[in-house]
């Protein structure tokens, strides 16, 4: 018995993971980005004051040293 190409599932296999790589890619990629650019806003302190509440549960700051 001879397969013909119809049979052989790999060629759509190899286009589905290829288009599933594609896109895990690129959220991986976006989500990089995103994570990058959430913590340059955090070096910010208005920024800071308004995203998070940690720094007002911290205690007593160090002198010379601004919220």
């Amino acid at each position: 018995m001879s397969k013909t190409n119809n049979d052989n599932p790999e060629p759509k296999f190899t286009a589905w993971s290829d288009s599933v790589e594609r896109r895990l890619r690129r959220g991986i990629v976006i989500l990089a980005v995103l994570l990058c650019l959430s913590q340059l806003v955090l070096q910010f302190p208005a920024a800071r004051y308004w995203l998070t509440t940690t720094d007002e549960s911290e205690g007593v700051p160090f002198p010379g040293i601004a919220p």
